[in-house]
């Protein structure tokens, strides 16, 4: 008896989904986790970038690249859930500490997260802490402060141990989807930071829009520009080496965190 070619009892997988995404400012904050993805695809929406891959081949992964601003992150964010459906969605990125406890290079996860205009919101962290990661309190601020003075009066009025400007964005993004029986589960949030600097360093404007406020990515240039000599800026150069190893050790948390999450991941896809 002829088999019907139209049935198969293979799953069908939807590629456009993605079991995890990430929203970032930037590249440098996730560049050791691109690096382990297979298949990348890249799209660029508004300005802002889009890449999926496969980890290990069967998880996958969406990385949106917002740039500066919590509206840019809020709109990522939500395009992310609307377009890919993530079981869960991170928020990772660098962090400046608000606390003497917190070092260069540790990793802090968020167990509630406010802002300075008085909203705050819980967040479901049952990670445990362990050498060199936290769960705290964060802060979202209006701006990156620069001075330990600015950084202490956060610390004071918030009781928070570190501060960004975007995570809260991603947060309500993924609180506010939609419910209902034809709705798709909602996605599961995490604020992952890694720690940069300390608390009682004085930071330029240079300094902070490298490592927290990243510029809009800027049109190709010449080629004889590109065949310049460009000199190292002296007082990013400390700096950058600074991101790359705290990237390092954000993006091995991440890792093993998507690891562990795969097996569920595997048996809820279908």
């Amino acid at each position: 008896m002829p088999q019907d070619s139209s049935h198969s009892d293979e799953p069908v997988v939807d590629r456009r989904s993605a079991d995890i995404g990430i929203v970032c400012g930037q590249s440098l904050e996730v560049g050791p986790l691109l690096k382990k993805l297979d298949r990348v695809r890249k799209y660029i929406d508004g300005g802002i970038v889009f890449r999926g891959g496969f980890l290990d081949e069967v998880v996958r992964v969406a990385v949106v690249e917002a740039g500066a601003g919590f509206a840019r992150h809020r709109e990522a964010a939500k395009t992310l859930i609307e377009e890919h459906h993530p079981a869960w969605v991170f928020s990772v990125g660098f962090s400046s500490p608000l606390t003497q406890e917190l070092k260069s290079g540790d990793v802090c996860l968020a167990n509630e997260l406010c802002d300075t205009h008085g909203n705050s919101m819980p967040v479901k962290c049952s990670i445990p802490e362990r050498k060199r990661i936290f769960v705290r309190k964060h802060v979202v601020a209006d701006s990156h402060p620069l001075s330990a003075d600015v950084r202490r009066s956060l610390a004071e009025s918030s009781s928070a141990a570190a501060v960004d400007t975007t995570s809260l964005a991603v947060a309500q993004a993924c609180n506010e989807q939609p419910t209902g029986e034809d709705a798709p589960p909602a996605a599961r949030f995490l604020a992952i930071r890694g720690i940069v600097g300390t608390a009682g360093e004085q930071l330029s404007d240079k300094v902070a829009e490298y490592l927290f406020e990243p510029a809009p990515k800027q049109k190709a240039v010449g080629l004889g520009q590109l065949l310049k000599r460009v000199k190292p800026d002296p007082e990013l150069a400390p700096w950058k080496k600074v991101a790359e190893e705290t990237a390092v050790n954000l993006n091995r948390f991440v890792l093993s965190l998507i690891t562990q999450l795969s097996e569920g991941l595997r048996r809820t896809r279908f």
